[in-house]
């Protein structure tokens, strides 16, 4: 299976208007994600540019990633993908 990824800062519309949905027992909150916080899924660092990766050719053509990685993380998680 290729891995594909998209080298983009924190400047991307994907990063715009993010929502999270927090539920629990009895308890449910949406929290808005301000649109400068891009944190790398690998060492979780808030950073300022980075690769969006997508784990088919499917996800890639309709801009769904599964996650955004900093240069070094990227390098670590997915040495094979292909940069497009």
């Amino acid at each position: 299976m290729a891995v594909y990824a998209k080298r983009v800062n924190r400047d991307n519309p994907i990063f715009k208007g993010r929502e999270n949905m927090v539920i629990g027992t009895g308890f449910k909150e949406v929290i808005t994600v301000p649109d400068d916080v891009t944190l790398c899924n690998g060492c979780n660092e808030n950073i300022e540019e980075g690769y969006l990766v997508y784990l088919s050719q499917s996800s890639l053509n309709h801009n769904e990633p599964y996650d955004f990685y900093c240069e070094s993380c990227f390098k670590r998680y997915f040495p094979k993908a292909k940069v497009v």
